[in-house]
């Protein structure tokens, strides 16, 4: 007896690219993206693009997936700014005071991180200033302008946000924006002084920094660490007040486009330690610890 129904019917031609692409090709421009992002591209510290998406697990939020907050502490070294000055007389071009100047700073890192997509970021603590300096003028021209500078550790905030646009599975593609500040202080000021009789003292010429920052970046994560790679567009501006000798000077970094790059080691779901590099716009690298809650 024959009977008569619905003939089974084999995977359709659809289930299956949908299959090879999920299982084969997907993984492949996962890595692919990951190496060749900083050439389809062509400051201040980023961070991990992916961290609101890996620091998914707290001490008081367990996997709770709407609400996380982080602390933590960042060692931030920049050895040069690459700053250009405009301003100056006659007898003075700031751009022939120092080679280079640089920042050393010590933070308290701290962020709140919404529906493992959104962060707001945080840091309050100390910045101190470094400079390698060209020679001073000859000493044989009483009409030129000589230079002194001291520094200390002073006060520093920077506050951004951070959103993932997109993802893959471990995979995240994200952008931020991050503002940073050294006000002025009595503690660090620069000097710009005539050897002449006629000359006026020596005076304290305090300055200030201000930079923003916004940069996209990729991150994958790959067991207990997250490499990542990206871009960003830097404004970094210095003011030094005016002084007997000088008017005010302000400087800006000469390069606005750079690239960042680093990697975030879990040292467990709630503490990580990240190591990144800055390079272009400005030279640095940091070191931060974070503790998830």
């Amino acid at each position: 007896m024959v009977g008569f129904g619905t003939k089974s019917q084999g995977p359709s031609k659809l289930s299956i690219v949908t299959e090879i692409v999920s299982s084969s090709i997907l993984p492949r421009m996962r890595w692919l993206l990951f190496f060749l992002f900083p050439f389809l591209l062509h400051g201040f510290y980023e961070g991990n693009p992916g961290s609101p998406g890996i620091m998914n697990a707290g001490f008081f939020t367990s996997r709770n997936p709407w609400i996380k907050i982080t602390t933590g502490y960042l060692a931030d070294y920049t050895s040069n700014k690459r700053y250009v000055a405009s301003g100056g007389n006659e007898n003075f071009d700031p751009n022939d005071t120092f080679k280079e100047f640089g920042l050393h700073s010590q933070l308290g890192t701290f962020s709140l991180i919404l529906l493992e997509r959104l962060e707001f970021m945080g840091t309050l603590g100390g910045t101190k200033e470094r400079a390698k300096w060209h020679d001073q003028p000859m000493r044989d021209d009483p009409l030129s302008i000589y230079f002194d500078f001291k520094s200390s550790h002073s006060f520093s905030w920077s506050a951004g946000a951070k959103v993932i646009l997109l993802q893959w599975g471990q995979t995240f593609f994200s952008t931020d924006f991050t503002y940073f500040e050294v006000p002025e202080t009595s503690k660090s000021y620069f000097q710009f002084f005539q050897q002449s009789e006629e000359a006026a003292p020596a005076v304290k010429q305090r300055f200030f920094m201000k930079e923003w920052q916004a940069g996209v970046g990729l991150a994958s994560r790959f067991w207990i660490l997250t490499p990542y790679v990206g871009a960003d567009y830097l404004r970094s501006r210095m003011k030094i007040q005016k002084g007997p000798a000088t008017p005010a000077i302000f400087y800006e970094n000469e390069q606005t486009i750079g690239y960042f790059y680093g990697a975030t080691l879990s040292l467990g779901p709630k503490f990580f330690v990240n190591f990144e590099r800055r390079v272009r716009n400005e030279f640095a690298y940091s070191l931060s610890t974070i503790a998830v809650f």
